[in-house]
């Protein structure tokens, strides 16, 4: 005759105690990807070299104004509307960041950048998702006027996308810019910044693009309150990744 055994008698004690073991075992294991995943998170940056910019950056307004001492009166200027959850943001910034800064350095051309953060949710002033964070990061880096440290940060950003973009933290991008050669007041400055600042510069960001152009996605390029490329200029073929040319032409 068989014998149900009682799982709450002294014999049920080595199964529960071997159930013990295994979770204690599986926390461990969790632990362990998680905490060698923060590890080595920024460990790809410390093997770049920062490139050389000859160029200056400003920020005021929620704007990151990127321009050389070779720009004259009547530069043109663009607004340069991106999020850096946005993977078509990415996709221009690969095709086109070298135009740019060559434009820039040229004197041919006055970029302001401008950072959203829509991918996060509709709610912009209560987000606190990756593309707020690096908005309020960036933004903070920005005002140390360190701008070899914001170029090569931003680049990789971008270029790195689906890595950082599901990973980094506000500390991560502070170490990130520090291995970038960021003074340490400027990394201690990013890692304590308030992460409503990111709110508040994609808001303003926001309202400012929605009221010249009556919508708002990434990326746009805008100048005097109109997109580039504009329909005549798609009508000749032209198209975003060629909006370099079309400003400074």
């Amino acid at each position: 005759m068989s014998k149900v055994t009682d799982p709450n008698a002294k014999g049920g004690n080595g199964f529960i105690w071997g159930v013990g073991v295994l979770l204690v075992i599986i926390a461990v294991v969790i632990g362990y990807i998680v905490w060698n995943g923060k590890q080595s998170s920024t460990d790809s940056v410390d093997a770049l070299e920062a490139k050389d910019v000859n160029m200056s950056m400003e920020y005021n307004d929620g704007a990151i104004t990127l321009k050389s001492e070779s720009a004259k009166k009547g530069t043109p200027e663009v607004d340069l509307y991106e999020d850096f959850a946005c993977p078509h943001c990415a996709e221009l910034a690969e095709a086109t960041d070298g135009d740019m800064q060559k434009a820039i350095e040229d004197g041919k051309l006055i970029v302001h950048v401008r950072t959203l953060n829509f991918l996060d949710g509709k709610d912009i002033e209560n987000q606190e998702g990756y593309s707020t964070k690096a908005a309020a990061a960036m933004s903070e880096l920005a005002k140390s006027g360190d701008i070899k440290t914001y170029w090569n940060l931003r680049d990789y950003m971008l270029q790195n996308q689906q890595k950082v973009a599901t990973s980094w933290d506000i500390k991560d991008i502070a170490d990130a810019a520090k291995e970038f050669g960021a003074d340490d007041d400027v990394v201690d400055s990013i890692k304590d910044v308030d992460i409503k600042q990111g709110n508040k510069v994609a808001k303003t960001n926001y309202d400012k693009l929605d009221k010249e152009t009556g919508s708002v996605s990434s990326p746009r390029i805008v100048k005097d309150g109109k997109d580039v490329p504009s329909e005549a200029d798609q009508k000749a073929g032209k198209n975003l990744g060629d909006w370099v040319e079309i400003v400074t032409k």
